[in-house]
């Protein structure tokens, strides 16, 4: 119970009242569950309407995907998405997957390798 100053006890001996009485009326009500699932979001499958399409055709619904991907992907594929002037990958991983950190990993990363390199090690750091 929070103390106002200078209350009085009448004051406070009525709001007491009132909490109770809001506090058993509540009581009656039905009691609702509700089951939460909390899913790492980088771990997670990307909506349909937002699986990354890469330049040959492949859809890919999750980050692992796009860590396999890059494993085949040829370097003009690669510079297709990430270039100077802008990163396909980063741009999904940050706004599908909602994980700051490895955009900025993959954006910083170099050539096709690195980026590999940087998801892999993100899912592993996620997976321990």
């Amino acid at each position: 119970m929070l103390k106002k100053r200078g209350a009085s006890k009448k004051a406070k001996r009525t709001l007491e009242s009132s909490l109770k009485s809001d506090f058993k009326s509540d009581s009656k009500k039905p009691v609702q569950s509700v089951e939460v699932i909390i899913r790492k979001k980088i771990l997670g499958e990307a909506p349909e309407e937002q699986h990354f399409i890469v330049a040959d055709g492949r859809k890919l619904k999750n980050v692992i995907e796009l860590a396999d991907a890059l494993e085949t992907m040829s370097e003009e594929i690669f510079r297709h998405h990430a270039n100077e002037l802008k990163n396909d990958f980063s741009a999904w991983v940050k706004d599908v997957f909602y994980d700051h950190s490895l955009a900025e990993d993959i954006s910083r990363a170099k050539n096709r390798l690195e980026t590999q390199i940087a998801i892999l090690r993100r899912l592993v750091k996620e997976m321990m």
